[in-house]
């Protein structure tokens, strides 16, 4: 597996994987419990067109890949085996910036476990449940990655914004008469990991706002439209080299892009009313022959 598939994983693993401790039933004393842990990565056909979950445990011969709902409409790639999670888990926290510190506490935990005698190996219910709730403890109190980063992986971010991220490429007929397009990339956190969008927006801008329906939701949106191409020819490449999931909306988006920047660029950039040199705001025209003209519509109807 290459250090480039790994940080992808590790930035889908920070969207929408979990890692949880595995209690097996000790046979021999029922009230004893043996601890393991079991990583888990679910997504959705709908999202997930070209089945790469699916094909994680041929891709990478580790784990297995469970489907459930209504229809099988969603893959569930489960990782418990003790040789595969003591091989993936570490180069995975290596690069994850939002749950290292929480997985690299759970690893560190399991290790400990599993050193001690085999008969120390097992806990009671009292402390099954101890250690579930210090695990949900463990996850909201510890954010963010085992060392500082100041920039986010190419691999790491297609990751993420594969998993909680938003490509928007739409077309929408404006209140003056005009088609627009609306183009940026956004991404959703809870307020407890806002460290991520935070981490986002110090490395490419944008803002961070509440999501409106909860508080607790908090999301992070970069403009990537006309105003933005330069930047969007220089950020969107990077993602589509690493993005498994949202690859298409990324390449219509460049697409888009490129077509636009096609068009000779003196004629791209300036007003096209003859003598005014001012730049283009929007039709073709800047913005104060795009006003009149769009007055002179507005008259006429």
């Amino acid at each position: 597996m290459n250090e480039s598939l790994v940080k992808y994983l590790a930035g889908l693993c920070d969207a929408d994987g979990s890692l949880s401790f595995n209690f097996k039933r000790d046979t021999n004393r029922a009230d004893r419990y043996f601890v393991g842990l079991m990583l888990h990565l679910c997504a959705a056909d709908a999202v997930d067109k070209d089945g790469f979950v699916s094909s994680l445990p041929r891709a990478i011969s580790m784990g297995s890949v469970v489907r459930y709902g209504t229809h099988k409409q969603f893959a569930n790639w489960i990782v418990a085996k003790r040789s595969d999670l003591e091989m993936l888990l570490p180069r995975l926290i290596k690069h994850m910036a939002v749950k290292a510190q929480h997985w690299q506490w759970m690893l560190d935990y399991w290790r400990n476990h599993r050193g001690q005698d085999y008969s120390e190996r097992t806990v009671s219910e009292n402390e099954r449940v101890a250690l579930t709730a210090a695990c949900k403890e463990s996850r909201r109190t510890r954010q963010g990655p085992l060392k500082p980063k100041n920039h986010p992986t190419w691999a790491w971010l297609a990751g993420y914004l594969d998993g909680d991220g938003c490509y928007t490429y739409r077309k929408n007929f404006a209140n003056n008469g005009y088609w627009q397009w609306t183009i940026n990339v956004s991404a959703v956190a809870h307020v407890n990991d806002i460290c991520v969008l935070e981490f986002l927006q110090k490395s490419f801008g944008g803002v961070i706002f509440e999501q409106g329906q909860s508080e607790n939701v908090k999301i992070w949106r970069r403009a990537l439209g006309y105003q933005n191409r330069s930047f969007a020819l220089r950020f969107l490449p990077n993602l589509a080299k690493h993005s498994r999931m949202k690859r298409r909306k990324i390449d219509q988006m460049i697409h888009h892009h490129r077509q636009r920047l096609s068009v000779p660029g003196i004629e791209r950039r300036y007003c096209e009313v003859e003598g005014c040199g001012r730049p283009r705001h929007g039709n073709g025209l800047c913005a104060l022959h795009y006003t009149r003209k769009r007055r002179e519509v507005q008259a006429t109807v």
